[in-house]
């Protein structure tokens, strides 16, 4: 499990997921292809999300934090902020 030091909730809503997958790619050591299986995205997707050239829904957020790494309690954080952040929920919604 990821302490909540190493995960910045406030980048997943900021467009930087991306990012964020990269670290927990590496830091669990899977590689494209796990995490397409793991969450039934294509390897591709999953590059692009990573080197920022593809966005991504909510659900498919949820989709990487909960299927992907196992994440259920940042899932469950990345939600409640993002119910408690008016700004990054007409973001979300637009």
């Amino acid at each position: 499990m990821v302490n909540e030091e190493n995960i910045n909730i406030i980048e997943m809503i900021d467009g930087q997921f991306g990012k964020l997958v990269e670290q927990l790619k590496k830091k669990q050591g899977y590689s494209l292809h796990e995490i397409a299986d793991r969450t039934n995205l294509s390897p591709s997707y999953v590059f692009r999300l990573i080197r920022g050239k593809r966005g991504c829904e909510l659900t498919t957020k949820l989709n990487i934090l909960l299927n992907g790494f196992g994440m259920e309690e940042e899932a469950e954080r990345y939600l409640k902020t993002i119910i408690q952040n008016k700004e990054s929920l007409k973001r979300i919604i637009d």
